[in-house]
């Protein structure tokens, strides 16, 4: 039976480390595209999150669902239906500001007989293969989670993991105060069986007291014994939108003077 892919994209932050915006983080543009208007190619914009979106497509995601945080309807009317841009997208309102798993767990009833592509809207990375390759390595290795892993000079901002020869992912620590480790990983494919897993360990926690992240839930889901794996894109580069420092290298990146 052929696997079915959907992408996963959590769109809920207010994007305090930017701000002020005249909108949605994930529809700031950065760089160009090429459309086609009244049979004439033309160059428009392209907002960030479109890399992100152009990517999963490119991977087989045979839909995309958006998590949403309040007041973030920009997105949906930017977005649509998502057939201009390669695909159907769909979209959730968030409910549980209580961290990152809760809001992608929002989708649970939609996505738990699939498999998952995820990735941060306001992220920008290569290859542009990426996705693909983790498809490739989660179906031959039948892992549960494959993350992907992005060289960094900055890992205390980030999430490091710690891979052994084989690829399986030994630890990761989210934004350590210290570490040896020069990489974080940046975007990831899971199956219904960590789909499910999360959905449970987050049912079983009363309201947390603290901010409850992703490493949280794939250490869990290692000690339970699911199989988390990581590629290593060596040649690969992570660029964070969503602060200031790396705004600068995108618009400078992707624009055209």
């Amino acid at each position: 039976m052929e696997r079915e892919y959907v992408g996963l994209i959590p769109a809920a932050g207010a994007a305090k480390r930017v701000s002020p915006l005249p909108g949605s983080k994930e529809l700031f543009p950065i760089g160009f595209r090429e459309v086609e208007i009244d049979g004439h190619v033309e160059i428009r914009p392209k907002v960030v999150s479109q890399y992100l979106i152009d990517n999963m497509f490119r991977a087989g995601a045979g839909k995309i669902w958006m998590v949403l945080g309040k007041g973030k309807t920009d997105i949906m009317q930017y977005y649509g239906d998502g057939s201009e841009f390669g695909g159907h997208i769909g979209y959730l309102i968030m409910d549980r500001m209580w961290g990152m798993p809760y809001t992608l767990d929002q989708a649970w009833p939609w996505i738990n007989h699939s498999h998952v592509l995820f990735g941060m809207p306001d992220t920008i990375f290569t290859p542009t293969d990426a996705f693909s390759r983790l498809v490739q390595d989660h179906t031959a290795t039948g892992a549960d989670v494959t993350l992907g892993i992005f060289p960094t000079d900055h890992p205390e901002k980030l999430c490091p993991v710690l891979l052994d020869d084989s690829g399986r992912v030994l630890g990761m620590t989210d934004k350590p105060k210290q570490t040896d480790l020069r990489n974080s990983w940046g975007c990831a494919c899971w199956s219904p069986t960590f789909t499910e897993f999360m959905h449970q360990f987050l049912c079983g926690l009363e309201q947390p007291r603290k901010e409850v992240v992703l490493a949280d839930v794939f250490r869990a889901a290692m000690e339970e014994g699911l199989n988390v794996r990581g590629i290593l894109f060596d040649e690969g580069e992570y660029i964070d939108v969503g602060t200031p420092e790396d705004l600068v290298v995108a618009v400078h990146r992707f624009s055209r003077g």
